[in-house]
């Protein structure tokens, strides 16, 4: 008696469902969407966010520039030095000579502390989205206090003393925090002798992203 044509088709019938139902050879998927995460449409270069200050847990930057007396006019020359724990929180010293002008005082030594309080918030909250200058300028926004001791013509260094608040904020040239900025920061000071100056300070200066033994795990 000849076999059946249907037997063999319900047998392949069988096996192919067996096929398609089978637990992939790697195991059942097991990850899932997470929210927050990286998506594709991030603007293009913009990395982590860092650009490069946490290549280091000191930003340190050296400045050279002008000192102008925004009341008289009189220019001098300005050097400034500062260092900031993860380019937050930090430390200044500033020094500013009217080289034979008019300035008033004639020579100016500050010191004091600054804050650049945008950085961590805006970092956590996946807001560095780029451009990178955008995001370095927006983050180089400064608050700094301190004190200034100073030379006023005539008389000795130190006899005119006065209490320092200052805004700053700068363009970083490579778009990268560690490397070459122009930096511009307007003061008011309130000394102990004469009157209130307002000053206006233009500088270039260089960052460097420097590690430290803070950190180290050595």
């Amino acid at each position: 008696m000849p076999k059946s044509p249907a037997i063999p088709c319900f047998v392949a019938f069988v096996l192919s469902g067996s096929i398609a139902t089978a637990e992939p050879a790697f195991g059942t998927q097991a990850t899932s969407t997470v929210d927050k995460e990286p998506k594709g449409n991030r603007a293009h270069g913009s990395g982590d966010g860092t650009y490069g200050r946490l290549d280091g847990d000191l930003d340190l930057g050296l400045a050279l520039g002008a000192l102008v007396d925004l009341e008289h006019g009189e220019p001098g020359v300005a050097l400034r030095a500062s260092a900031h724990w993860f380019f937050m929180a930090g430390a200044y010293v500033s020094y500013a000579d009217g080289l034979g002008t008019s300035l008033s005082p004639e020579r100016r030594l500050g010191l004091g502390v600054d804050l650049r309080p945008l950085f961590l918030p805006r970092w956590t909250q996946d807001w560095e989205r780029g451009p990178a200058i955008l995001d370095l300028m927006l983050d180089s926004l400064s608050l700094g206090l301190g004190a200034s001791f100073d030379q006023p013509s005539g008389r000795g260094f130190g006899v005119r003393r006065a209490f320092e608040a200052s805004l700053g904020f700068g363009v970083p040239l490579a778009g990268l925090g560690p490397g070459p900025w122009l930096e511009a920061r307007a003061a008011l000071a309130w000394p102990n002798l004469g009157e209130r100056s307002e000053t206006l300070l233009l500088v270039g200066s260089y960052h460097f992203a420097v590690g430290t033994t803070l950190v180290s795990d050595e």
